[in-house]
Order: structure tokens, then sequence, then C-alpha cells
């Protein structure tokens, strides 16, 4: 009997399916695709699934179980299922989670994920940029019809995804000492930028160009490194220098305002009351004060 080449391809609210792809390749090819609000508490399993299937969360929570042990995942995280291997996830009762996913199989699949970190130890991971994920799943839904044209971009696109999760894997899985020590640097590079242009307006995407690297690779070595992003770190920065200058009492509040990098003292006084909870002129009254003056 001659194959059929239609997909079956469902879309009603809150759900979105892809499946029954027909491949005439051997190496990678995607054989289910969709996008799911759940339900609370909506569940799958314990079951199998035939082929490799990642899920990306993109809001909410839910866990994932698999091999005697039990992974509680948040918007950001995602999870591989291998082909065989029995899970079970559920959405979280309170605040379930919106997931995308894709199936894919192919003699390639597991060099790829093994590229990416990926094994049947190793089925969890994190990438914040869902919704980078989220186009190229669009990009296979929209490419849904059976042709040799579609299945190449449905493929290109599963290529992409995989692409994202090995070059993260490479930037911050694998910590040899040569990273370890290019991450350092650049993180001085920035520190020292940052403090020798504080007068200035500081865009964190121009210190990634003078470093030579991408901003989310910049951010990602600052929260990994510093526990926040290079712009809350220069909020901190700025803050604290001024809380310095805040004790020199020669020093007028428009001149402080300008050595931390702001135009006028309204802005500067705007952000440092949010920041400290007074006023520039209340916080240097509070630190003139005798000790034990009220």
């Amino acid at each position: 009997m001659p194959k059929n080449n239609n997909p079956v391809y469902i879309n009603v609210a809150s759900f979105q399916l892809l499946e029954h792809l027909h491949n005439d390749a051997v190496d990678l090819f995607v054989t289910t695709c969709g996008v799911q609000n759940c339900f609370p508490g909506h569940f799958y399993g314990p079951g199998q699934r035939e082929e490799y299937i990642l899920h990306f969360v993109c809001e909410g929570k839910g866990i994932f179980q698999v091999n005697g042990e039990t992974y509680h995942l948040k918007k950001g995280d995602f999870f591989l299922i291998f082909p065989n291997m029995e899970v079970y996830y559920k959405a979280d009762k309170e605040c379930p989670w919106d997931y995308i996913w894709v199936g894919f199989s192919g003699i390639k699949a597991a060099a790829y994920l093994h590229y990416a970190g990926l094994d049947e130890k190793h089925l969890t991971g994190q990438y914040s940029n869902t919704s980078y994920m989220l186009s190229y799943i669009q990009q296979m839904i929209l490419a849904r019809s059976g042709n040799p044209c579609n299945e190449l971009k449905r493929t290109a696109a599963l290529l992409q995804i995989l692409a994202a999760l090995i070059e993260e894997y490479s930037l911050f899985g694998v910590e040899n000492e040569s990273t370890l020590n290019s991450q350092q640097n650049y993180l001085d590079y920035a520190l020292t930028y940052m403090d020798e242009h504080l007068t200035e307006q500081i865009h964190i995407s121009d210190i990634a160009n003078e470093i030579g690297i991408d901003r989310s690779y910049l951010t990602n070595i600052f929260k990994r490194t510093l526990g926040l992003s290079p712009q809350e770190y220069l909020l901190q920065y700025r803050m604290n220098r001024a809380c310095t200058l805040l004790q020199k009492p020669d020093l007028k509040i428009s001149a402080i305002a300008h050595a931390v990098g702001y135009e006028n003292s309204l802005s500067f006084s705007k952000i440092f009351r949010k920041y400290k909870g007074v006023s520039p002129s209340d916080y240097r009254l509070g630190i003139s004060k005798p000790q034990g003056e009220v």
C-alpha cells in the first residue's frame, strides 16, 4: 500500500499537536511537536515513548519522574525523554506548567544530545530563552503538510534547537580550566569598564561589544559568578559609590549624581530612594548624626 504522507494536526484551545510525520531521512527527523497550556494536575504516565522528546517549560511548574528520581521543574527548565524509558510527568495543581515539545528520531540523535551533555543519566537542564525555542516549534507546525520541502524545514528547525543546546552546554556545561579563565577575564574586563566609565551612560551591550562576546553570554557569566545580572551589579555599584560620596558633606547631591552616572539629581534621587528606602539627603543626615541621637 502507498504511504500516507498526511500528518495529524490538532489545534484547539490551549493545545497544538503535530504528529505522524512522514520522513525519508534516517540521520535525524522530527516525529511530533506541539504546544500545550496544561490544566492543573495534568499528567502523563507512567509510560514510554517511542522516540526522543524534549519538553521546554515556558511558564508555571511541575514534576518529572524518571529512574527513581523526581525533578521539580519550572519556567526555563527542560527535560528529555529517551525512547522506551518509563517516565511520569505532572503539572503543578496551583501553578500548572505550559510547555512546548519536539519529538525526533534518527541514527544521529543520540550523538547530538551527547554534545549537549544529555544522556540517559542527564535528562534535565536549563535554557531560559524559551521564546527562541517556541519560534522553531512554530516553524515546524507551519511546515506541516507532507512534502520533501517541509520535511527539510522541520529538520532544519530541529537542528537549530539542538545547536542552541549544544552551544549553551559548550559555554557553561564543561568547566575546564581554559573556559573558567576566559570567563574570569571577561568578568574582570567588564568590572573595570564599569569602574572607568561610571560617570557615563553605560549599556551592557556596549561592554559585550568591547569584549567581543554576546550580551547573553556576558549576562550568564555575571549571574553565575556574582549572582546578579550586569545591570543589577551596575546599579548596586553605583548606589554603593553614592553612599560613600554622601559621607563627604562638601559634595553637592548634583555632583554625586553626576559622579555615579546620572545626568541630574532628580533621577538619581528617585533611584536612590527606591534602592535605599530614603532620599540621598536623608541618608546623609542619618550618617551625620552622632551615635545614639534620634
